[in-house]
C-alpha cells in the first residue's frame, strides 16, 4: 500500500464513528490534525504505513493496539484539588451527607466512585478529604476508573510530579504526601483507600451496589447531548437516594432530561 501522510476527510470520518461508537466521545472537523499526528505516531510504532491499514488493525483488535489508540486519543487532564469547591462542600457538608443517606451509618461505609479517573489525582484527593472529615468510624471504599489503562497504571503506582495547578494546601502536603527528591508519593494509607480499575463508561454498568457520591466531571463535554443523557440516566440508577453527583465547571444538567435534584452549580442530589 502506498504511504500517504495526510490523513483524508473519509480517513478521519472513519476514526471519528469509531471513536464515537466505542467511547462515545464526539470528535470534532477541528480534531483533524491532533488525530493525524496521533495515529502518525501509533502508525510507527506499529510498523504501519497506512492510515486504512492502521484503522483496520483498530477496529478488530481487542488488546494492545486498540489500549494504545484509546490511550492517546483521549485527554488526561487533572491535578490534585482541581475545582477545590467540591472538596470543600464535602468538607463542609459532611454532617449533612450522612444524615440525607441513611445508608451510609446503618453500613458504616461510604461509596464513592470517580468515573473518569485519569491518574487518579482527583480519586485521591477525595481519599485526603473523606479521611479527613469523616468519623472514623465510617470506612472509605472509593472506585477509580478509567478508560485508559495506561493512566490506571500511572494511578496505581501513586507517584507524582507536581506542578503550579496543583492547588495544596500545605496541611495536607505535609500529612499526606512523601517527598523523594521532586516526587511526591502517596502513602499507603490513602492508596489502600482506592480501587483502580479500567472501565469504559459506554458499557453497561455492572455494579452490583449503588454508590453514595459519584464524580464525573470534565468528561461529558466530549460527549454529544444524547450521549450525556445517557450516562446521566446511568448514573441516577446507581446512586443511592440521597447521593450526590459531581459534574466539572465546564458542564450543565441545564436543557437535558434527567430526574436529579439540582443541589448548586455542578452538584445534584438523587431524591428519591
Amino acid at each position: 500500500m502506498e504511504k500517504s501522510n495526510k490523513l483524508t476527510p473519509e480517513q478521519f470520518e472513519k476514526f471519528r464513528a469509531l471513536v464515537k461508537e466505542r467511547l462515545g466521545i464526539h470528535l470534532s472537523a477541528a480534531k483533524k490534525e491532533m488525530v493525524q499526528s496521533k495515529v502518525s505516531r501509533l502508525m510507527r510504532e506499529n510498523n504501519i504505513v497506512c492510515f486504512d491499514e492502521y484503522f483496520n488493525v483498530v477496529q478488530c483488535d481487542k488488546g494492545k493496539v486498540w489500549s494504545s489508540f484509546v490511550d492517546h486519543i483521549t485527554i488526561h487532564k487533572t491535578n490534585f484539588f482541581r475545582e477545590d469547591n467540591h472538596f470543600n462542600f464535602i468538607r463542609e457538608k459532611i454532617g449533612d451527607i450522612i444524615a440525607n443517606n441513611p445508608g451510609i451509618s446503618d453500613t458504616r461505609q461510604i461509596k464513592v466512585w470517580s468515573s473518569a479517573c485519569s491518574t487518579g489525582d482527583e480519586a485521591y484527593t477525595l481519599a485526603m478529604v473523606l479521611k479527613e472529615y469523616i468519623p472514623p468510624e465510617i470506612d472509605i471504599k472509593i472506585l477509580a476508573t478509567d478508560v485508559s489503562s495506561l493512566v490506571i497504571q500511572e494511578a496505581q503506582n501513586a507517584e507524582y510530579v507536581l506542578d503550579s495547578e496543583d492547588a495544596i494546601n500545605p496541611y495536607f502536603l505535609s500529612k499526606y504526601f512523601k517527598k523523594i527528591g521532586n516526587i511526591y508519593k502517596i502513602p499507603d494509607e490513602i492508596k489502600n483507600l482506592v480501587t483502580f480499575r479500567t472501565f469504559n463508561l459506554m458499557n453497561p454498568f455492572p455494579f452490583k451496589n449503588r454508590f453514595d457520591i459519584i464524580f464525573c466531571r470534565n468528561v461529558m463535554i466530549y460527549f454529544d447531548n444524547p450521549t450525556q443523557e445517557e450516562l446521566i440516566k446511568k448514573f441516577y440508577h446507581i446512586l443511592t437516594p440521597g447521593g450526590l453527583l459531581f459534574i466539572g465547571h465546564s458542564e450543565s444538567l441545564t436543557q437535558k432530561q434527567y430526574k436529579f435534584k439540582y443541589v448548586q452549580p455542578t452538584i445534584y442530589t438523587r431524591s428519591e
